[in-house]
């Protein structure tokens, strides 16, 4: 039976994909920080599944799950998923929140991707990085460039992989806000407005479906919306353009943020 491993699958997007695949025959590895969370997303799952804690900043961890997940099947599949959030002027960021910020956005992401190469003959490898990894988005500084660092990695070793001649295909999925607990836990913060500057928050099952869509199919990148990707490409192109345009953006999503 094939097999795939979902990171920060207790709850949310992870779980949801979690769900998809399993309805596509994987065996799940469902992994989390919090245990409980992953046994009870592997509970859930109609098909055969398995329940492991991870903390995804620890590369040993990492390696653990990727070798118990293949000595269940054929890897073929393997999505980073894990993420935090936090909403601050960078200025009054605090260290733990920093280093957390990175620690598992990018080096999750890396460490994530690092054990499934190891262990994939053949699939896809799919990381879970967000529009803010696509230009500046203030009020989320710390939070954009571990997305962007994560973006780039994700990037590079698809390139190193073709190159190798090696059938694994890193892809990267960036939604924009999703409406999850991440949000909901810091949408009291006047710093988060620009989360609110969209038509609406993605659901869930809209990032599972892009997700899905993703997997065995030649598209390096998908940007959900594409046309919010396209605002912030801008923005990253256009420095000076966006110093004047994102203030007064960030206005309207606070007002929306208040409404709420």
């Amino acid at each position: 039976m094939a097999v795939a491993v979902v990171t920060g699958a207790g709850r949310g997007i992870g779980a949801g994909i979690a769900a998809a695949l399993s309805a596509r025959g994987h065996h799940l590895v469902v992994t989390d920080v919090d245990a409980a969370a992953a046994q009870a997303t592997a509970e859930a799952l109609d098909g055969p599944a398995t329940a492991m804690p991870l903390d995804v900043r620890d590369a040993s961890a990492h390696r653990a799950v990727a070798l118990a997940a293949a000595g269940l099947g054929d890897v073929t599949v393997w999505v980073n998923n894990a993420g935090v959030l936090s909403t601050a002027p960078a200025w009054e960021a605090t260290d733990d929140e920093v280093t957390s910020t990175f620690e598992v956005n990018t080096l999750g992401t890396v460490h994530g991707s690092r054990a499934a190469v190891d262990v994939m003959r053949r699939g896809d490898i799919l990381n879970i990085v967000s529009l803010s990894g696509l230009g500046p988005t203030p009020g989320f500084a710390t939070y954009g460039a571990s997305k962007a660092a994560a973006l780039s990695y994700t990037q590079a070793l698809d390139i190193e992989l073709a190159a190798a001649r090696r059938p694994v295909r890193v892809r990267a999925l960036c939604p924009d806000v999703v409406d999850t607990s991440l949000v909901s836990r810091v949408a009291h913060r006047p710093s988060s407005a620009l989360l609110f500057t969209g038509t609406r928050l993605l659901s869930v099952d809209e990032v599972v479906d892009a997700a899905m869509g993703m997997l065995g199919g030649r598209r390096a990148l998908r940007t959900v919306p594409a046309w919010r990707a396209a605002l912030q490409r801008s923005s990253a192109a256009l420095p000076g353009m966006a110093r004047v345009a994102v203030p007064f953006v960030a206005r309207l999503g606070e007002r929306r943020r208040l409404s709420r």
